[in-house]
């Protein structure tokens, strides 16, 4: 019984080794560049409410903001730049801006962008980044 038993351990071990390398290769593929209908250039206006929402205090009402995204994941917005990284379906990581990294969900609809925040420790960026963005 002792020597079926490390047989049968050895093939759950082979399995289990060779699953997660097999899941890691396709992940590194999936998200080696951003979905085409995220990548472009996008246009905003942030509002007084956006600001009142978010506790944001160093944006200004009215302010027109510019939003890049490259298929390699750079991007920028008023002088910041940093990247965008896709974590799933419609779910992305930035850094872009002052403080730590933050995760968004988007959705595109024709050519608007919305952009809805899952978690961001930073009020101003989330004042800019949530909300509905246009393509140019």
């Amino acid at each position: 019984m002792g020597r079926q038993w490390r047989t049968a351990v050895s093939v759950v071990v082979a399995v289990a080794v060779v699953t997660p390398a097999a899941n890691g290769i396709a992940a590194v593929t999936r998200t080696g560049g951003l979905p085409a209908k995220l990548v472009g250039t996008w246009t905003r206006k942030v509002t007084s409410a956006d600001i009142k929402r978010t506790g944001g205090t160093g944006i200004t009402p009215g302010s027109v903001w510019t939003l890049t995204i490259t298929k390699n994941g750079h991007a920028s917005i008023g002088g910041f730049e940093g990247y965008i990284h896709a974590v799933g379906a419609n779910r992305f990581r930035t850094n872009v801006g002052i403080g730590d990294p933050a995760l968004y969900k988007w959705r595109v609809s024709g050519r608007l962008l919305t952009l809805t925040k899952i978690s961001d420790q930073t009020p101003d960026r989330e004042a800019v980044f949530e909300g509905v963005w246009k393509r140019r």
